[in-house]
């Protein structure tokens, strides 16, 4: 006769596999067929590595840092006119010489294309104390009211004027206009839109198409007023003859922050722009290579007062070059700029028309009061811009995660569930009985006891034996 006594480290196993949460453990020890009992384990086994892969599926989906874009769009009562920067096509007007016509192309060549021109002899002759940027502010494009400024108007009734506007100087363009006057729409539509005519003055036009630009008329570019234009780069033409109507719309867009997405909150301070901005820091990062490249500053720089301005030799020799090869060498990622967590775009839509039209130009000459004017001249000089918001609203993008922490733990938390039955209290079960477990065998005083006990509780059974 046999007796069995179940020792702790039977029954610290079988408390647990009778009292656990988890599917298919109670199974396992209760069936009394082998053939049952390893079926059970087949499935059990067979859950357990399908969970594995789930879970690890979504821990993989979260940690590829995916969003997603949610875009709507609100009608508000009125919308404030962007600023709007106004480039001619042509760079410097009303020079005395030839001499002076053929050093501005020349110059013109070497900031365009970053080459040293064949001669600039003439700029040195004009002394030390020559500036490059009085220079090209006062031989660029002036905006005069009555005379390159033909009409402005905002709601077709609120009149402006060139003191609107204001001067930006750039080296491919030369002297641009922004106009950042607060004007608000009310309405849809064209009417209560900016409206604004220009002469360009074509006839005194400086460029030479080997060195400079082609076309005939201005080129503009709608952009917020926090940011700095970038009229050669994104900028709309409108050639001379022409009216060009500009439905603009209003795009307010927060991206993610790093990782999920491109922005980098705390790299959002420049020393010159207080919003942030790609194009800002782009500009102030290419700026401060120019200067610690060459020890001046370009002449189209409005910062940096306290740096020497670089002379036409500088500007040709260092500048020029290394603005192109910043340019085309050096972004963001070398600046250390990122896209801006929250910015405002503005996209628009172009359509022309002919202006002036004929009675339109019979109606315009005694307005401009000038013998020297003509019908013809109007046609080849006069350049028309409308613009406008299409319609009251404001388009919204916001980027967001696509699995979020809360997310994670929800799909994995089903994922337990669904297949092993496993919730939070579980684990808990499973902690106490791997707990036990390695307290009986590392920790427990009467393990040695409790082993003589039943190996003098078996020597007692074989002895009853053998006497029997």
């Amino acid at each position: 006769m046999a007796t069995t006594t179940e020792s702790k480290a039977e029954k610290i196993p079988r408390e647990f596999a009778e009292q656990t949460s988890m599917n298919g453990i109670l199974q396992i020890h209760n069936s009394k067929h082998l053939l049952v009992k390893v079926s059970w384990l087949i499935l059990v086994l067979t859950v357990i590595g399908v969970l594995i892969y789930q879970v690890v599926d979504r821990f993989v989906e979260y940690f590829a840092y995916k969003t997603t874009t949610q875009i709507s769009e609100r009608y508000v009562q009125n919308l404030t006119l962007p600023a709007i920067t106004i480039c001619n096509y042509n760079r410097y007007f009303n020079l005395t010489s030839e001499v002076e016509k053929n050093a501005t192309q020349q110059l013109s060549f070497a900031l365009d294309y970053g080459l040293a021109p064949d001669n600039l002899t003439y700029f040195d002759s004009l002394g030390n104390d020559f500036s490059l940027r009085n220079f090209m502010t006062v031989k660029g494009w002036q905006l005069k009211d009555g005379e390159t400024l033909i009409y402005c108007a905002t709601n077709e009734l609120n009149l402006c004027d060139a003191f609107n506007f204001e001067p930006v100087l750039t080296n491919t363009l030369g002297l641009c206009w922004t106009l950042k006057s607060p004007t608000v729409q009310r309405r849809d539509g064209y009417r209560d839109g900016l409206h604004i005519s220009f002469d360009v003055l074509q006839p005194e036009y400086t460029e030479d198409p080997l060195y400079g630009k082609w076309e005939a008329g201005i080129k503009f570019q709608v952009h917020s007023p926090d940011v700095p234009p970038q009229v050669d780069v994104y900028g709309q033409s409108v050639g001379v003859g022409l009216w060009a109507s500009a439905a603009i719309h209003k795009t307010q867009v927060q991206n993610m922050y790093a990782p999920w997405g491109p922005c980098v909150r705390d790299n959002e301070n420049l020393q010159f722009h207080s919003t942030y901005s790609l194009p800002a820091c782009m500009r102030e990062c290419h700026d401060k290579r120019i200067m610690a490249n060459c020890s001046c500053r370009d002449p189209s720089m409005i910062h940096y007062s306290g740096t020497r301005e670089c002379t036409v030799g500088e500007v040709v020799d260092c500048v020029a070059p290394k603005r192109i090869e910043l340019e085309d060498y050096v972004g963001p990622d070398e600046c250390g700029c990122s896209q801006p967590c929250d910015e405002v775009r503005y996209s628009s839509t172009l359509s022309y028309s002919t202006f002036p039209s004929q009675i339109a130009a019979v109606g315009l000459l005694p307005i401009l009061n000038n013998s020297a004017i003509t019908a013809g001249y109007l046609k080849t000089n006069l350049v028309g811009l409308s613009v406008y918001y299409d319609t009251l609203s404001i388009t919204t993008s916001v980027e967001s995660k696509a699995v979020t922490a809360s997310g994670l733990i929800s799909d994995v938390g089903g994922q337990f569930g669904l297949w092993i039955g496993i919730s939070v209290v579980t684990f808990f079960e499973i902690f106490q009985f791997a707990y036990l477990l390695l307290r009986h065998h590392l920790c427990n005083p009467d393990k040695k006891k409790e082993q003589q006990e039943q190996t003098q509780e078996m020597d007692n059974v074989e002895t009853g034996d053998v006497r029997k």
